[in-house]
């Protein structure tokens, strides 16, 4: 009988380092806070 091999499934994505994860979440933060001074700077 044909047995499935490991290589025909889809493998799950690696779940982000905490390293990974912080740096993002910086990251995300920083974009918000150039937005804001971007929005800050039009109304002058």
């Amino acid at each position: 009988m044909n047995q499935p091999s490991d290589s025909d499934k889809p493998e799950p994505k690696p779940k982000p380092t905490r390293l990974e994860e912080a740096r993002r979440i910086v990251e995300e933060y920083v974009n918000d806070l150039r937005e804001i001074i971007r929005k800050l700077r039009r109304k002058n």
